[in-house]
């Protein structure tokens, strides 16, 4: 479910007030970033620059690298002054004293961080006219939002950014690719077939539904007149072969004999030519969602009410309604099903 902060044309049209020392720009902090984070907190950095076109952004994560500096860097071109991986907010913490205080002013900061400690320190040590951040209660901010805290990450994010303004946040939007990486993914999956994407991967072991009931979903599609297609990024390499070997038909766009799909661009280009898709709880998801791809996300240990991917046409499959918490717990007639439903609306790439 998309929080509806985030829907596009979900602002109004009153103005936002205005921030304290215009000029000094706005900074964002977050703890650690991974591409889901980077795709979902997308939202909140559109909504920024629409409420406050005219101030310079800086974006910094604290304790890993940031996805805005790395794969998604072009497509946050147009909103970013500055991407800061590793700033070192936290530790040690004699020294991230000294780098929070060597910091310049700032007219807003968004911090996305969620423990009080951390949080107030910053607070302390900042010299910012608002400072908004996404503890429990919103206790540190200066313009402490309305209502709850949201469980969902993304709405609450939006909801400090909502204190600030006055008036609702609108971070919807299309992502702008360029022609000749849409004529490249037109190239991959030309028109015709009805495509469905398989994103069988994620970082973490027990967020993967098994691949053998990837393997199964896949000879269904086909059973079902569609063409399934394997979304596979870098970390998913050995699962290129396992998958040739069990799907010669399969297609496994942007994948070469060893090599697999690295380019982010691409990989939203082809999410669009998708008539559906099925991850697990990855970034991938959130990718496609970004793409707007009809989506069946899979959930096990974790939550998809605070995690789910923001998406405009979406179904959750979590293990906790049957059973467990395991992946292997999600049976594979419920994904059938809902898949069924959801390609009953859906078209093929034009």
């Amino acid at each position: 479910m998309i929080p509806s902060a985030t829907r596009p044309g979900s602002g109004s049209n009153l103005e936002p007030r205005p921030l304290p020392d215009p000029g000094s720009g706005i900074a964002v902090i977050s703890e650690r970033e991974g591409l889901g984070d980077g795709f979902y907190k997308l939202h909140l950095l559109r909504a920024l620059k629409r409420a406050y076109p005219t101030e310079e952004i800086t974006w910094y994560v604290s304790e890993g690298p940031a996805p805005y500096n790395g794969a998604m860097a072009p497509i946050v071109a147009p909103y970013l002054r500055e991407v800061v991986p590793y700033a070192g907010f936290r530790r040690p913490w004699l020294e991230a004293i000294r780098r929070l205080r060597r910091l310049p002013p700032y007219a807003l900061v968004i911090d996305c961080r969620s423990n009080n400690a951390v949080v107030l320190a910053t607070r302390l040590l900042l010299r910012t006219g608002l400072y908004q951040a996404a503890t429990p209660g919103y206790l540190f901010c200066s313009r402490r939002p309305s209502g709850k805290r949201p469980r969902h990450k993304l709405a609450r994010l939006m909801k400090l950014l909502e204190g600030v303004m006055g008036c609702p946040a609108d971070g919807g939007g299309e992502i702008d690719l360029p022609e000749t990486t849409i004529e490249v993914a037109a190239q991959l999956l030309p028109s015709g077939p009805r495509y469905v994407g398989l994103a069988p991967g994620a970082f973490l072991p027990e967020r993967r539904w098994p691949l053998d009931r990837y393997i199964a979903l896949a000879r269904w599609i086909v059973d079902n007149g569609a063409q399934p297609v394997f979304l596979l990024g870098p970390m998913e390499k050995p699962l290129l072969e396992p998958l040739r070997q069990a799907l010669p038909k399969v297609l496994f766009p942007g994948c070469g004999e060893t090599e697999t799909l690295s380019d982010v661009e691409l990989s939203l280009a082809l999410g669009r030519r998708l008539a559906a898709a099925v991850c697990n709880d990855t970034g991938s998801g959130h990718l496609l969602a970004a793409s707007e791809t009809p989506l069946i996300s899979l959930f096990g240990p974790t939550d998809p009410r605070t995690w789910g991917p923001v998406a405009s046409h979406s179904t959750t499959i979590w293990a906790r309604d049957y059973g467990g918490r395991k992946m292997s717990e999600i049976p594979l007639e419920a994904v059938t099903v809902a898949l069924g439903k959801l390609m009953g609306g859906a078209a093929g790439p034009a």
